[in-house]
């Protein structure tokens, strides 16, 4: 597997910054934008795997 575009430690360390869920998916959207609009199985699986460990999930 080819992973080239996986997040840098500066990206994660951008990601875990935010304070809300609307600042996430905005970093989400930039680091999206530097891989020219490309998002990766494993790059998806690894910003889903960060964003579980910081905003629970409240399903009821």
């Amino acid at each position: 597997m080819n992973e080239t575009m996986k997040l840098t430690e500066e990206e994660k360390t951008q990601l875990l910054k935010t304070k809300s869920e609307k600042e996430w998916y905005k970093v989400c959207n930039q680091i999206k934008e530097r891989r020219n609009g490309q998002y990766p199985n494993y790059l998806s699986r690894e910003i889903l795997s960060l964003f579980q460990g910081k905003f629970e999930i409240d399903f009821s």
